[in-house]
């Protein structure tokens, strides 16, 4: 429960008469949270400091704090070695550097004993450690304090992955990244190029430089004219004709959908075959080596495996039907074959994925980039006389553009998908990959896999464009 007064969260065990042992953790916690970690004498107090070194605004340097006193608690009352986050984790570092404060009056006086502070030696078997510690104290956080905030106590594949990759800055503004751009990043990027040369065909034709003899009036005016046909047809279809193709005119309850469908209506068959491999992994089934991107049968098993798990098994044992335990994972990508036409008629029922004339144009947009850029180059090559067909072509390039849209998703299936990436932020580890993919694979044999994956993919883009 909160108190009222000092606005924090209480003990969820600080109930009369529940023993001793409950009544001395409650008056534990109520000397860690009555302790106060600024300094009166000092000009720049420990919550300025740490707004300073980390770029936080008051609001989220207070609740760092708290759940910092939360930490330091269930280190002394967990009955296992606790792992703070990455950002209680900075509270933690500036207590330290207090070290009079903290080793002469915080650890004796409110703690009863000293708590040190155990940098990672490195390893396979030290990260392994600590994801599961970390793992375990999320778990004691939950039966002391309830749900943690995920900006604050993030996922295991945050907390070890992204988190890890802060370093100590210059601190500045940032512009806020163009996120509505990033679901037709690539149409975008073609729009933007295009708008450049765009840009720079009417400055040369205003300059007369463009052609040769120097340009007419008519030139000019035929590229602005593209140009605002372009922009007509992206504005109009993504206002109007996007919702009608892509949003089901009746729409269902959030439906129930499982790892399988989650990682289909993500991504598609790969991310699918991705979560198929992290089960197996996970499970102790399969090792993967990324010296020799290989997996490894680590041991033999009977029991059912659900869905493209038991896809990629049986895959497995017919490549290794000589005697062999180390198969390739390209071969075992190449040859996993399953039908996802059961799930693609679940998804399309809940209208989560397109269907019709919407999923026909969906298809059809496959063709704007290249039809894109030939436009591009007849509008510098093309003649001086502007004809219907230079104004009709952009009109149908920008229809095409604004109306595409990732994954041959519904609007209503991209509302799904939010939903559940909202509620999995402490879910199971394989929930987690059907939503963000290798990223997600973190702990010990998961990372292993991850990596695999990683050096396969730069292999195909090594091969792909020649090195």
């Amino acid at each position: 429960m909160i108190d009222r007064l000092s606005g924090r969260q209480s003990l969820s065990v600080a109930t009369p008469g529940l023993g001793p042992v409950l009544e001395k953790q409650q008056q534990l916690y109520q000397r860690i949270c009555a302790y106060e970690l600024n300094d009166p004498s000092h000009e720049i107090g420990f919550l300025a400091h740490l707004m300073r070194a980390n770029g936080w605004s008051r609001l989220f340097a207070l609740r760092a704090i708290e759940e910092y006193r939360k930490f330091v608690f269930l280190a002394l009352v967990a009955d296992h070695p606790v792992t703070p986050s990455d950002q209680v984790d900075q509270v933690w570092h500036l207590h330290l550097l207090c070290s009079d404060a903290y080793w002469n009056d915080f650890c004796p006086r409110v703690l009863g004993r000293p708590l040190h502070h155990h940098p990672a030696k490195g390893g396979q078997a030290e990260r392994d450690r600590f994801h599961e510690q970390y793992r375990a104290t999320i778990r004691s956080y939950r039966q002391h304090f309830g749900e943690p905030s995920a900006d604050l106590w993030p996922p295991v594949d945050v907390r070890f992955g992204r988190d890890l990759q802060m370093q100590r800055g210059r601190i500045r503004r940032t512009l806020r990244s163009w996120r509505g751009w990033l679901a037709w990043r690539i149409q975008a990027s073609t729009l933007l190029v295009y708008l450049a040369l765009m840009a720079c065909g009417m400055a040369k034709a205003a300059a007369g430089a463009s052609y040769d003899p120097p340009p007419e009036s008519g030139d000019l005016i035929g590229l602005l004219g593209k140009l605002l046909s372009l922009i007509a047809g992206f504005t109009i279809s993504f206002r109007h004709l996007r919702p009608l193709l892509l949003q089901p005119s009746s729409l269902s309850s959030t439906p129930e959908l499982d790892n399988e469908d989650l990682a289909y209506l993500c991504h598609g068959p790969s991310r699918v075959l991705d979560l198929g491999l992290a089960s197996l992994v996970q499970q102790g089934v399969l090792r993967a080596d990324s010296s020799t991107n290989t997996l490894v049968l680590m041991e033999q098993t009977d029991q059912a495996m659900p869905g493209i798990a038991k896809v990629v098994l049986t895959v497995y044992r017919q490549l290794a039907s000589n005697g062999q335990t180390a198969v390739a994972y390209a071969d075992i990508v190449k040859l996993s074959r399953y039908d996802f036409s059961s799930q693609r008629v679940f998804l399309r029922s809940h209208k989560l994925l397109l269907n019709g004339l919407a999923d026909t144009i969906s298809k059809l947009n496959a063709l704007t980039t290249p039809l894109l850029y030939l436009f591009v180059i007849e509008s510098f090559l093309g003649t001086n006389v502007p004809s219907p067909l230079d104004f009709l072509l952009p009109y149908f390039l920008g229809n095409c553009i604004g109306i595409t849209h990732p994954n041959n998703r519904t609007l209503w299936g991209d509302s799904v998908l939010q939903h559940y990436q909202a509620a999995s932020t402490h879910s199971d580890p394989l929930l987690r990959i059907a939503l963000l993919g290798p990223a997600a694979m973190t702990g010990g044999r998961l990372d292993d896999l991850r990596s695999l994956i990683k050096n396969v993919e730069a292999d195909i883009a090594a091969a792909a464009c020649g090195c």
